[in-house]
């Protein structure tokens, strides 16, 4: 599955970004856990103790939010550097089948993710031991809960780089399917909304049914767990990304297996993607745009002229995303 050699390749292709990603992720909790040690000691130098609390919440965003970061670099670097560079073509040419390229990149990339935050988890829990807080809230969930959510990035944009022919198709297309689940309920509705004079929650029980639906959907939106609102629900809720990891890693295998290699540089390596796409840009550019006209002035006529320009700007931004091929 994964070979020693290709190992080798990469790490010697990526050291400084796999460091450096190693670095921060061991680093990014414990020092979480310093920084609230030291702003309590700071409060105890310019106040009485009695207004000073040593609490260690993890539902106040901390350095740890941005953990997966990391994932979506070496994911780029991993894939999309590789194929803006032209170097994907000489790795391909070496004696080893793709699924074996695929699974060497991915597991390095996750073993990096995972392991290193499995450190940092321990040196911040002995911190904690050492410190001993008043008060700790979320330390368990939030670590691991990030670790789950940092892969589940990682895994989106390597799925995103098995399908696309460069760096920056790479970032849109993981950025897009990031927030396509939202895109596709929530954009008609709302011009749903709008061309019925209707609003979507007076069809509901009671506003309660409508905004708890609505909030739930919303994990079904990946980059909905960037922000740290998931924290306070139900500890199952990382099982919806744990299970998207396994999807998008399906996806990046086969992609890598299936696909060609000679559109690199173009936007999509399978060119039957092209059009579909770009016919689905052009559709959330006119509801999009749409909208933004009617609510801008709450008229008709907004929304029709809205409507026009999403047509065009969703048209040519497709047609120079998907249709330009870059140099490498």
């Amino acid at each position: 599955m994964v070979d020693r050699g290709l190992l080798y390749r990469e790490w010697k292709q990526n050291q400084v970004v796999i460091l450096l990603s190693i670095m921060f992720l061991v680093l990014a909790n414990p020092l979480s856990i310093v920084n609230t040690y030291l702003t309590y000691q700071g409060c105890l130098d310019r106040q009485d103790p009695q207004y000073c609390d040593f609490i260690v919440n993890y539902s106040i965003s901390n350095l740890i939010d941005i953990n997966w970061v990391p994932g979506v670099i070496l994911a780029v670097c991993f894939l999309g550097m590789e194929r803006s560079k032209g170097t994907m073509d000489f790795i391909l040419s070496l004696p080893y089948n793709r699924s074996q390229i695929f699974q060497t990149k991915f597991w390095l990339g996750g073993f990096v993710i995972v392991l290193s935050q499995l450190i940092g988890f321990l040196l911040a829990w002995l911190l904690i031991l050492v410190y001993s807080p008043e008060h700790i809230y979320y330390f368990e969930h939030s670590s691991v809960g990030v670790i789950v959510i940092s892969f589940m990035a990682f895994s989106l944009v390597m799925a995103a780089g098995a399908l696309t022919g460069n760096a920056f198709a790479q970032l849109l297309t993981a950025l897009s399917a990031g927030v396509l689940p939202y895109l596709i309920v929530a954009l008609p509705v709302g011009n749903l909304e709008v061309v019925f004079d209707v609003s979507i929650w007076e069809l509901f029980p009671s506003p309660e049914s409508y905004f708890s639906l609505a909030s739930n959907l919303s994990y079904l939106v990946p980059i909905s767990y960037v922000g740290n609102e998931w924290l306070t629900n139900s500890k199952y809720l990382l099982l919806i990304p744990a299970v998207m990891s396994i999807l998008f890693y399906l996806i990046g295998l086969i992609g890598f297996k299936k696909l060609p290699s000679e559109r690199n540089g173009h936007f999509f390596l399978w060119n039957k993607l092209d059009r579909p796409v770009q016919i689905l840009v052009i559709a959330f550019g006119i509801l999009g745009f749409g909208l933004f006209g009617y609510y801008s002035g709450h008229s008709i006529i907004g929304y029709i002229l809205g409507m026009i320009i999403g047509a065009v700007a969703g048209f040519f931004v497709s047609y120079f995303s998907i249709y330009k091929k870059t140099k490498h």
